[in-house]
């Protein structure tokens, strides 16, 4: 496997500017409406889930980059946080995010299962997964608060 070249100090400004905290707001805003309009079409149980669900764990990552977006440069994101909720969350509440012990448990179900991978890959078995309700909630918990943090930071976020 070629092993990636590091990128050039202009493609990582070029990356900070072009990755913005409105416009991962605005990304997760796409994914949380996606979810939430198919779970309006009732295109529910068994395997229909999986889409819904995978909406909405990128939906909530990609909120809590948005917060953290502001402090870290995007290659400081990818490198130190990546897909990690563990990570992702812990640094999101320093920058002032407060977590609903509702919101903590769907944040322990994507941390401690597999449910994130499980909901983008097929692999049979026996699952322990959040609701869609739960997800629902968290995501429109993350959604509120982090919109609320961005616009006291002066960054234009409509809800």
């Amino acid at each position: 496997m070629a092993k990636r070249r590091s990128k050039t100090p202009e493609e990582l400004a070029d990356d900070n500017a072009r990755t913005t905290p409105l416009g991962l707001f605005n990304t997760a805003e796409a994914y949380r409406s996606s979810a939430a309009a198919l779970e309006q079409a009732k295109l529910r149980g068994g395997h229909a889930d999986s889409p819904i669900r995978f909406l909405y764990f990128h939906a909530i990552e990609l909120y809590l980059k948005a917060l953290l977006r502001q402090e870290h440069n995007v290659d400081a994101i990818k490198s130190s946080f990546g897909h990690s909720i563990r990570q992702l969350v812990p640094e999101a509440e320093r920058l002032g995010l407060c977590v609903a012990d509702e919101d903590r448990e769907i944040f322990s179900l994507m941390m401690d299962t597999d449910a994130v991978i499980e909901a983008r890959y097929v692999r049979t078995g026996a699952k322990t997964w959040p609701t869609l309700e739960g997800l629902n909630r968290t995501c429109a918990s993350i959604r509120e608060q982090v919109g609320k943090l961005l616009r006291e930071a002066n960054i234009a976020v409509r809800m």
